[in-house]
């Protein structure tokens, strides 16, 4: 009976420990925190599209701005809007009557100028007659000398030969001095021969000057009549101008005058009307951003949207990259020609179309979503990052700075808008409270780490989310620049067991902006990756917590 209350006595005991050390483990068990839960996402297989998105104006490929040269009025018009125009075909014509009166008034004048050339021909004959009657009065006064010469020199002779017979006694005194008298007046001929010769000489000279006048008086005529056809063809071409025609065939896209408008052309020639040559060949002028032109290369396939079709897709070809850039405040820009085919005439100038440009693409790629590029596990750091804390300090510490200065890279190197820089900066702020908020609650240091690293990722994913698929493409370089230039990336995936995180090394190819290829690897298609570490609050494994 006795040995029978000892075995109960021990079993009762046994039973008590058993209790207290089963209720212990429960109590411990119940007050430890289970390992972190992460967001997961699929390693996919599919085609696979690099591109650089833009905006740009659809514009046709000749575009001609008809001016006026001249100033007036306009008097008719012949073409108006979407009007189908051929080269020189008449669009408008300006008030012609003060060029009319012009016209008349040079043509009087190339009339008169004429007339003047004709009377200075004229003279001019005169003056050549008047040169030929001194050239003939010039022989005549050489014969007159020649003839005079004759007659001295008989005489002469004559006188010699009667003073020799009066020496002699034969010829009377009276003879001797007739013989004196004739030679001295065949002198005093003489003289008068020559003298009348020097006086037509001076007349010949004279003559001559007159001729050379009336040569140039006709010259000067001549260039009158020159200078008055010359303005009579300033007023034609004038005229032929006040007539607007088309330089091409086309169609009038802008009309910009009405009939009794006045265009003045003072300073600057008028646009009166806008023509397109065909709108069958058009083009788009895009805006590529300078991180993007170095990617772009001329035959490359553009696909985009206008905003008149918008469940519509139109193709084009990158013809030109034009080298001059396009500077607005502190971004910096470079324009792309697009060429467009538009056979049924559905795209029209002006329009805004919505681009990407095909860079690169993969008809079946391996790829990953780009926020398991994103994701580090608590305690692993980049290569050649010296490890810090992601909590502790004032403002959130120095995981708030560190989200902070990946803000910024991302707000500077995108060149955002203000709205988007207020949203990022919002999104900044919440996460800094949050920061503050875990440091204060103390406790397990790689809880809160776990935590700090879950707010990270999360407002990282909500950054991405804010900008455009070009931007995307750029994000995640920004938000690491120490791993963009790594050519081999570690990407995380659950580990057989408990879970936990397990580095695959991978080299990466081209991406979207939301997926990433997977050039080389142990990644597969179908393999789950981790993208992000669950908050607390959104952990469906984690228990109440009990309290004794």
């Amino acid at each position: 009976m006795a040995s029978g209350a000892g075995r109960r006595a021990v079993i009762m005991v046994g039973v008590a420990l058993c209790a207290a050390a089963g209720l212990s483990a429960y109590v411990m068990l119940a007050r430890a925190e289970p390992g972190p839960s992460y967001r997961l996402a699929r390693v996919e297989q599919g085609p696979l599209v690099s591109a650089i998105t833009a905006t740009g104006t659809m514009s046709a490929l000749v575009t001609v701005e008809v001016s006026s040269q001249l100033s007036g009025q306009i008097a008719e018009l012949y073409a108006d809007f979407n009007s189908r125009v051929t080269s020189g075909q008449i669009l408008a014509r300006l008030n012609g009557d003060q060029l009319a009166a012009r016209l008349a008034q040079a043509g009087a004048d190339v009339d008169s100028a004429k007339a003047g050339l004709i009377q200075q021909q004229a003279l001019h004959d005169k003056a050549q007659a008047d040169l030929a009657s001194a050239q003939a009065s010039v022989a005549n006064a050489d014969a007159q000398i020649l003839r005079a010469d004759l007659a001295q020199r008989d005489a002469e002779r004559d006188l010699r030969r009667r003073r020799d017979l009066q020496g002699r006694g034969v010829v009377a005194a009276t003879d001797l001095e007739k013989a004196e008298t004739a030679a001295h007046s065949a002198q005093a001929q003489l003289v008068a021969a020559r003298a009348q010769k020097r006086q037509a000489e001076a007349a010949e000279s004279s003559a001559n000057a007159s001729l050379a006048v009336a040569a140039a008086q006709v010259e000067v005529a001549r260039a009158q009549v020159a200078q008055r056809e010359a303005a009579l063809q300033l007023v034609r071409v004038d005229l032929n101008r006040s007539v607007i025609r088309s330089p091409i065939d086309g169609v009038v896209v802008n009309r910009a005058v009405s009939t009794g408008q006045t265009v003045a052309a003072s300073l600057s020639a008028p646009t009166l009307f806008t023509i397109a040559q065909d709108l069958r060949q058009m083009e788009v002028l895009a805006n590529i951003d300078e991180a993007d032109i170095g990617r772009v290369r001329e035959g490359m396939p553009v696909r985009f949207t206008v905003n008149a079709f918008p469940g519509d897709s139109f193709t084009g070809r990158v013809a030109q990259v034009r080298l001059a850039p396009k500077e607005d405040l502190t971004v910096v820009t470079y324009i792309v020609v697009i060429t467009v085919e538009n056979p049924d005439l559905r795209l029209l100038p002006g329009m805004t179309a919505n681009l990407r440009i095909t860079v690169d693409e993969r008809p079946s790629a391996v790829k990953l979503p780009n926020a398991a590029l994103r994701f580090r596990p608590p305690g692993a750091e980049l290569p050649g990052e010296a490890p810090a804390s992601t909590t502790g300090g004032p403002n959130g510490g120095r995981g708030a700075a560190a989200l902070e200065a990946s803000a910024k890279r991302v707000m500077d190197g995108l060149k955002l808008d203000e709205g988007k820089r207020r949203d990022i900066s919002a999104l900044v702020a919440e996460a800094r409270e949050r920061f503050t908020a875990l440091d204060a609650e103390g406790g397990d240091p790689e809880r809160r780490r776990v935590e700090a690293n879950a707010i990270r990722s999360a407002t990282l994913e909500r950054m991405a989310a804010l900008l455009e698929p070009a931007q995307r493409e750029r994000f995640d370089a920004l938000v690491e620049p120490g791993l963009a230039a790594e050519a081999m990336r570690t990407v995380w995936v659950p580990g057989p067991g408990n879970g936990s995180p397990v580095g695959v090394p991978v080299r990466l190819g081209i991406g979207d902006g939301s997926f990433t290829e997977v050039v080389s690897g142990e990644l597969r298609a179908g393999q789950e990756v981790i993208t992000a570490i669950l908050s607390p609050d959104r952990d469906t494994r984690r228990g109440p917590r009990l309290g004794f």
